[in-house]
């Protein structure tokens, strides 16, 4: 039996990674899982059946993962059969030595800060590469609440953060507002002005799919960089969205921004935002593709 998505995880995170196939099959999207799926009878082999067998491959990503044997296998699996890999990071943990090689090129979503957009983009996602396009999601509450307990970016209080700023930096934060900040109309962080832009998508065709990969640049990377967000619609020429990322700035590397493969080649411009947790914009852009006449 062909499945549409198939769930990799940790044990220790299977009341997330319940939620999440709960999403998809209320979503029309078959999904598979081993809490649900396989019994003590079935053999090892089922389960690289089922990979082989699916359209999607998702990976639920944490800290009880990380470098974590079976998942690693089942991960290198679905790479050497060109399985097209999300991965849903649940607590902001960086990628793992034995993984990093085969997720640099995958498309990696994370369910903070807003996890009811994240988990629609995630299904979104899957359900184009099963071609199964979905126009709204359907994300009932009590999955919602799952993912409130696991959110790894809680804010300091306001005035113990003041607290800690000394009076040399707000001293140099009111001079950059005045003679930066105001006369060119940017936005800034506690490091300076933070922006990014496109410089470059490239397009290139692996055979069944056409693989987007949208180059970019940066200024004033502040280190804090997980907590600003890079968003990335991939469009139509008619503005229909054909896929959408949502990753944390430091994933910004080699100054790829992000990358995604569809089975057409359909994208003919592709629109970029970077904003805080807060959803404030620091700089955007949009990208015309150039096709060959």
């Amino acid at each position: 039996m062909n499945n549409d998505v198939y769930i990799c995880y940790d044990e220790r995170d299977k009341e997330v990674s319940e939620a999440i196939y709960n999403i998809f099959e209320e979503n029309n999207i078959d999904a598979w899982i081993k809490s649900k799926d396989m019994s003590s009878k079935d053999s090892v082999d089922k389960i690289i059946n089922v990979i082989e067998d699916s359209k999607c491959f998702v990976l639920i990503y944490s800290k009880n993962s990380m470098d974590t044997n079976y998942i690693v296998t089942e991960t290198d699996i679905a790479f050497s059969r060109n399985i097209p890999i999300l991965v849903f990071n649940i607590d902001g943990s960086k990628i793992g030595r034995n993984l990093e090689f085969i997720l640099e090129t995958q498309t990696i979503l994370y369910s903070f800060p807003n996890p009811k957009r994240q988990l629609e983009t995630l299904v979104k996602n899957a359900s184009n590469i099963a071609g199964k396009p979905l126009d709204d999601v359907k994300i009932g509450s009590r999955y919602l609440k799952v993912f409130g307990k696991i959110n790894p970016n809680k804010k300091e209080d306001t005035f113990k953060k003041f607290i800690k700023i000394a009076i040399p930096i707000v001293v140099v934060l009111i001079l950059v507002y005045f003679f930066v900040i105001i006369p060119t109309g940017q936005h800034t962080t506690e490091d300076g002005v933070f922006a990014m832009n496109i410089t470059d998508v490239d397009v290139s065709d692996s055979g069944n799919n056409y693989k987007y990969t949208v180059h970019g640049q940066s200024y004033n990377s502040p280190a804090d960089s997980v907590n600003y967000i890079m968003n990335i619609k991939f469009l139509d020429k008619n503005d229909k969205l054909l896929f959408e990322i949502n990753s944390t700035a430091d994933e910004f590397k080699s100054g790829v921004i992000g990358s995604c493969e569809l089975d057409n080649n359909n994208v003919d411009h592709v629109d970029f935002k970077l904003t805080d947790l807060n959803g404030k914009v620091f700089s955007q852009d949009k990208y015309i593709i150039e096709k060959e006449k």
